[in-house]
């Protein structure tokens, strides 16, 4: 079964779903987090391996990309990640050694977002998408930009987080992830995504999430600690 976790950029997308692995995985649930760059330099997917083994430059390749290009590459490379893993090692009769729990980081939806706020027609990136695998259980981590700024402010903020602009000023980033928020804000209402508060401590957002795929799966009812009995919508 698909997890997929979704939100802007420093929403603690890749933060979480690490730790959602670790903590599943140490309780015997197969996990298999995917992420759109895990096809670089990556013998699992042989039909990759032209991309250059250099991840930073392949991001930055991308952002220089038109948009229209980039939106169909980035698209490309989630639905590669998702898909195009060379199979593990079958059992008996040909069936796969396990059926793991796929936790998605971000899926489509954030880059599909951006591609809008940049000005690519909303139909046809819903069009585009529509062509991909279903994203299964969606969980949005939702959090004001001032405070995303906050988290990644001296680390790695981008232009491309930032409408373009080159001196990745504050400004810049809020106003651009303000813009995005409200494309995903649009498609979490209409599609019905679990809405959880990432502004909350990273364990307790973390341990939300487990739960969820522990309920989701059958794997049992136990809940982390810091989790909720319900999130918020």
């Amino acid at each position: 079964m698909i997890f997929t976790l979704v939100g802007a950029d420093g929403a603690g997308k890749s933060s979480v779903s690490r730790t959602v692995t670790e903590r599943l995985s140490a309780l015997g649930l197969p996990v298999e987090r995917v992420d759109r760059w895990d096809i670089v330099d990556n013998p699992a997917y042989p039909a990759a391996r032209f991309m250059r083994p250099d991840v930073p430059d392949a991001r930055q390749c991308v952002a220089e990309m038109p948009v229209g290009p980039r939106f169909l590459f980035l698209m490309w490379s989630i639905g590669m990640a998702l898909e195009g893993r060379t199979p593990g090692p079958a059992q008996p009769g040909g069936h796969p050694a396990s059926d793991p729990v796929t936790l998605l980081d971000g899926y489509w939806m954030k880059h599909a977002a951006c591609e809008i706020v940049y000005g690519l027609d909303r139909t046809w990136v819903e069009a585009v998408v529509a062509g991909l695998p279903s994203a299964g259980s969606v969980t949005y981590l939702r959090v004001d930009p001032e405070l995303t700024w906050e988290r990644k402010a001296g680390r790695d903020v981008l232009p491309y987080e930032c409408g373009m602009d080159p001196s990745c000023s504050r400004e810049s980033f809020v106003a651009h992830q303000r813009s995005v928020v409200a494309v995903l804000d649009t498609w979490a209402e209409r599609f019905g995504w679990l809405t959880l508060d990432a502004s909350a401590p990273l364990e307790e957002v973390a341990a939300q999430v487990s739960s969820l795929v522990l309920d989701t799966t059958g794997g049992g009812p136990a809940r982390f600690s810091g989790a909720p009995g319900t999130a918020a919508r």
